[in-house]
């Protein structure tokens, strides 16, 4: 199954980890992303098990605030 979000564990940047969502237009094309990162020590292993739900919700948030689904 397809998540509404995405991880990454030093990955981009060496000691950090982050999980970001997309902010959609209709047409499915990204406009934008909601991100959250820190350093790995302060993080979960799996950032996204923690923050995922959270930053998937707030980028379906602005989608729907700026009306763009």
């Amino acid at each position: 199954a397809s998540r509404p979000w995405v991880q990454s564990v030093g990955a981009r940047e060496e000691g950090v980890a982050s999980v970001s969502a997309a902010v959609s237009d209709r047409a499915g094309r990204v406009l934008a992303a909601v991100s959250v990162s820190g350093p790995i020590q302060r993080t979960p292993r799996k950032p996204g098990e923690r923050y995922g739900a959270q930053v998937a919700e707030a980028a379906h948030q602005i989608e729907s605030a700026a009306g763009l689904v």
